[in-house]
């Protein structure tokens, strides 16, 4: 079974950003795929950038799931 940290960390690792400072993750291709992942479990509010920053929330995940330093 993948899990969500195997799955995030191929995706970090393909665009060669695996346990770089979550500052410097400014790649538009990966922050798209990124985004796309986590789209599911992101609140409505937050994908649109209404009640918060999608990529706030992204960085924020990423650092949950300790692939970021």
């Amino acid at each position: 079974m993948i899990t969500e940290y195997d799955e995030v960390k191929a995706i970090l690792k393909k665009h060669d950003c695996l346990n770089k400072d979550v500052e410097d993750l400014d790649e538009p291709k990966l922050l798209e795929e990124l985004y796309s992942y986590f789209q599911a479990d992101m609140p409505y509010g937050t994908q649109k950038a209404r009640t918060g920053d999608p990529d706030e929330w992204i960085a924020n995940r990423l650092e949950e799931l300790k692939l970021v330093n």
